[in-house]
């Protein structure tokens, strides 16, 4: 897998979807609603047991086909050997490369926390229709047809979710955090503290099996 730099500036172009890096904004919006779902604790959304012994934070974007990559064909290794055994909590932190990934991920949080990684399935799994879409003038529709599956819904909803004042200022925050930690592309990764970009190691299941278990192993001695 090949760590692509990222643009300067904010777009929204299909090629520069397509594309594995781009730049962040987090605009603010309406007030909280009074029914705006809670925060979760952390920046990111996490999976796994908190006191596992190695902590794996990804930056990642929808509409990067790296990310897609590794949610599709390294992930479920991730979930089966690290995450369900106890050996890693895993940490999701967005880090949105144009304005479709800012309404993405405002939608999955406004979802709520128990629903966020449903929502992402959902973005990733329809992430070459969201690219069409994309070409077409036709993203808000299929971003609200995937709202609409996980409890958003209508248009009115929507437009709630993807102005939320709140929202936005939680996904600012989280994009400072990769900024200050000079992470540079998606999907970037961070192991027990140290940045690791998306290199040979990230490439497979199996090749990021042994690199975890390599992290792993440095832990006992």
């Amino acid at each position: 897998m090949s760590l692509v730099p990222r643009p300067s500036a904010l777009v929204t172009a299909l090629a520069f979807l397509i594309a594995a890096c781009g730049n962040a904004t987090g605009d603010a919006g309406k007030p909280v609603p009074a029914d705006a779902p809670a925060a979760p604790a952390v920046l990111g959304h996490s999976k796994g047991v908190e006191d596992a012994p190695l902590t794996v934070i990804e930056y990642a974007s929808p509409t990067c086909s790296h990310c897609k990559h590794f949610y599709d064909d390294v992930m479920p290794t991730v979930e089966e050997k690290f995450i369900a055994t106890g050996k890693v909590k895993f940490i999701f932190r967005e880090y949105p490369l144009n304005d479709i990934d800012t309404v993405a991920y405002a939608m999955a949080n406004c979802a709520g926390e128990d629903k966020f990684f449903d929502v992402l399935d959902d973005l990733f799994e329809h992430q070459p229709d969201i690219f069409e879409a994309a070409k077409t003038g036709t993203i808000k529709q299929v971003l609200l047809a995937i709202g609409a599956r996980h409890g958003i819904a209508d248009e009115k909803a929507f437009d709630a979710c993807t102005t939320n004042r709140a929202i936005r200022q939680r996904l600012a925050d989280t994009i400072m955090t990769g900024e200050v930690l000079g992470v540079r592309a998606t999907p970037t990764f961070v192991v027990n503290g140290q940045v690791k970009p998306a290199d040979q190691d990230v490439r497979s299941g199996e090749a990021f099996e042994a690199y975890l278990n390599g992290e792993l192993a440095k832990l006992a001695q």
